[in-house]
């Protein structure tokens, strides 16, 4: 294995997405069983949320499809390849329920429509079924690879890939769900480049949006 001399690489920002992707897709299916056939102001809240939900996690795979498989598959042995198309496959599986939901999600949006929202309630469960599966595989099997095969410069340019493709819409709340449930510690270094003004007064304005946006979906700051 072609291992980067020095400390492993720092993978631990990957734990503090995962920790919302995992809390946002658990409480899914079950905002979709209490919209009220018909109530179409709920649905556009629980909509927009996730379908910003179902965005950011379409983009956080394609840009570990495009920056990090191949990188690891030109640097791990033969043996521990297999690791790395499971992960492939796994996001295939993953990206296959997004594209359903997504084809769905506008439709009851607008309208509410009871069967509409349980398909989309039983697919959010599927998917959380699959995707707790996958983060659990890659924070277990591929970080670990990820932190002796890559360098550290390698790994955060696929943090500022992710930042420069990511939607500029929504940007506070993405990092106030990031920061939510994250290591604090991991979440000061996501903003650490930033001004110290800004490295100040970011934190509170991500908290505030988290906050405000998760009154409105769960009816609570802390779902």
């Amino acid at each position: 294995m072609s291992t980067t001399a020095g400390p492993l690489t720092d993978t631990r920002v990957m734990n503090t997405l995962h920790t919302f992707f995992r809390r946002e897709h658990r409480l899914a299916g079950g905002l979709l069983r209490g919209v009220a056939d018909g109530d179409t102001t709920r649905s556009r809240v629980v909509g927009d949320h996730l379908d910003f939900l179902s965005r950011a996690l379409h983009h956080h795979h394609t840009v570990e499809d495009r920056v990090l498989w191949p990188l690891l598959l030109e640097r791990v042995p033969e043996e521990l390849a297999p690791i790395v198309h499971l992960m492939e496959s796994q996001h295939e599986r993953v990206d296959g329920l997004i594209e359903e939901i997504s084809s769905l999600l506008p439709g009851w949006t607008d309208t509410a429509d009871a069967a509409t929202g349980a398909r989309l309630a039983d697919l959010f469960d599927t998917l959380y079924v699959h995707l707790v599966e996958h983060l659990d595989a890659e924070e277990q099997r591929l970080l670990p690879l990820a932190a002796r095969c890559l360098t550290q410069a390698e790994w955060d340019h696929m943090g500022e890939v992710a930042r420069r493709e990511a939607p500029r819409k929504g940007g506070l709340l993405a990092l106030g769900m990031f920061q939510h449930d994250g290591d604090p510690e991991v979440f000061a270094t996501m903003i650490g480049d930033a001004p110290g003004p800004v490295r100040w007064l970011l934190p509170k304005l991500t908290r505030r949006a988290f906050r405000r946006h998760a009154l409105a979906v769960h009816g609570t700051t802390t779902p």
